[in-house]
């Protein structure tokens, strides 16, 4: 027998209700990453539940390790979100591009300012809870993706033969990677006031001055 024209085709609906489930998921991931971002902002990391997340998310508390699985997963995801909000692939398409070496710096300090700056409630949040093994292993792997970024700047300097004379690549990305820490980030612009500009100011200067040619 024929299947009549009228007969509804259950199969179109898949892809519809397919659809409906993935929007629900992404906004239901987006509520509990806000609400984790504004409770680490203000009652910090270790003092952040997942409950007190899961309430302030309007959902359950397995709805939250289901989504993300741990506190440190959503500290990993709200830090991923920023780089892509401050437009990381750009930034690090502009750098590499720069041929002059003191404007290549200066587009690399630009560079970790915004990057610092669009970050910085999550990184307060989470900077006092070091001890935590979930922390300790964000920042030692943001360390070590920070230190990869910058061996190409190094490399193309040196190619360039733009360093200090008697500096080595080696010695030169250790000097560029602890300048660009989030700690002198936050010392200059918590602990001594400084806006981002004057930061951004400083760090250019101290790395031109630390790294090239004079």
């Amino acid at each position: 027998m024929g299947t009549s024209d009228d007969t509804p085709d259950r199969g179109a609906s898949r892809p519809y209700r397919s659809r409906v489930r993935e929007e629900r998921a992404a906004e239901t991931r987006r509520r509990i990453a806000m609400a984790a971002r504004e409770l680490f902002a203000a009652h910090g990391f270790g003092a952040t539940t997942v409950a007190r997340i899961a309430e302030r998310a309007g959902v359950a508390a397995p709805t939250v390790y289901a989504t993300f699985g741990s506190k440190g997963a959503i500290v990993r995801a709200l830090l991923t979100q920023m780089e892509r909000d401050a437009d990381a692939a750009a930034w690090a398409r502009r750098v590499a591009e720069e041929t002059n070496p003191h404007q290549k710096l200066a587009a690399f300090a630009r560079w970790t300012t915004v990057l610092l700056s669009s970050s910085k409630t999550t990184i307060q949040a989470v900077h006092g809870a070091a001890g935590d093994p979930a922390i300790t292993e964000l920042r030692d792997e943001g360390n070590r993706n920070r230190r990869e970024g910058l061996r190409s700047v190094i490399a193309s300097l040196a190619q360039a033969h733009a360093l200090r004379p008697g500096l080595g690549e080696q010695r030169a990305l250790d000097r560029a990677w602890i300048l660009t820490g989030v700690e002198p980030y936050l010392g200059a612009t918590e602990g001594c006031g400084w806006s981002d500009q004057e930061y951004e100011e400083w760090l250019t200067a101290l790395l031109q001055e630390q790294l090239l040619d004079p």
